[in-house]
């Protein structure tokens, strides 16, 4: 069944397809203005796919899901952190836009209906990550998104989220501070006291897809989830060392010595 076909009152009641749409474009026409800019548009897949992408600033993977429906007219749903559940508000604006809470049973009704599937394994403790961090992928033990996309046969497709990490300056440990406050949700700090963003251009760059349904036994089946996460995150790395460097200036690695052989 092609994503187009699903029926998102069976599949999630709170989905509400005209908010979401008007959400997005509404959403795109600001990237526009803000220059955001999407490279790759041509590794997304006709069918089914898990998009992965690290977890920046909050919500700046919203730029990056209303650019790809305004520019292939596919809708991109997002499995969201659980803890956006426990609030009502959020729970409801998030629902209406197409997130969904971030379990193995959603993914499945996702990815078994051909639709893209967004998720950010980083979660909450890779978005409020001190300015340390910048560009690290804190994904623990999480491979339930590779697990996910094994399961449905589903390509990984990296998407690589750059300039949101160096929008705020956020110093010390969100959740450890939240804890000494009682609180059920973390607090994060920036480094002065206002928590004016820097004017830092916004850009996601979309990898080549990376399949997933090698076939393994049974005993072997750890073993391939964890390399394909392990492919997944050097995928990513590769762009943040490339996009980087090039912002900096450096030239890039292919046109150095060492990339096109010994020197003379």
């Amino acid at each position: 069944m092609h994503g187009s076909e699903v029926d998102e009152r069976e599949l999630f009641e709170a989905y509400v397809p005209p908010f979401a749409h008007r959400f997005f474009r509404a959403l795109d026409r600001t990237g526009e203005l803000l220059r955001i800019e999407v490279d790759g548009l041509e590794h997304i897949p006709t069918g089914r796919a898990l998009l992965v992408t690290n977890h920046a600033f909050g919500f700046d993977a919203a730029f990056l899901m209303a650019r790809i429906e305004a520019l292939t007219g596919r809708r991109v749903w997002v499995l969201g952190e659980h803890a956006w559940w426990r609030v009502p508000g959020i729970r409801r604006l998030a629902a209406a836009a197409g997130t969904v809470d971030g379990t193995q049973e959603n993914a499945d009704r996702l990815l078994s209906a051909d639709e893209l599937v967004l998720v950010l394994p980083g979660g909450l403790r890779e978005a409020l990550k001190p300015r340390e961090l910048r560009y690290r992928l804190l994904w623990g033990g999480r491979y339930g998104f590779v697990r996910a996309a094994r399961r449905n046969r589903a390509p990984i497709v990296p998407i690589a989220s750059l300039g949101a990490d160096d929008l705020f300056d956020l110093v010390g440990n969100a959740f450890e501070r939240s804890s000494r406050f009682h609180l059920p949700f973390p607090l994060p700090r920036t480094a002065h006291l206002w928590p004016i963003p820097h004017v830092e251009p916004l850009r996601y760059v979309i990898g080549e897809p990376i399949p997933t349904a090698t076939a393994a036994t049974e005993d072997d089946e750890a073993n391939v989830v964890r390399r394909l996460r392990r492919e997944v995150e050097g995928a990513l790395h590769e762009i943040f060392e490339d996009q980087l460097a090039s912002r900096a200036g450096f030239p890039d690695s292919a046109s150095t010595p060492s990339a096109s052989g010994p020197p003379p």
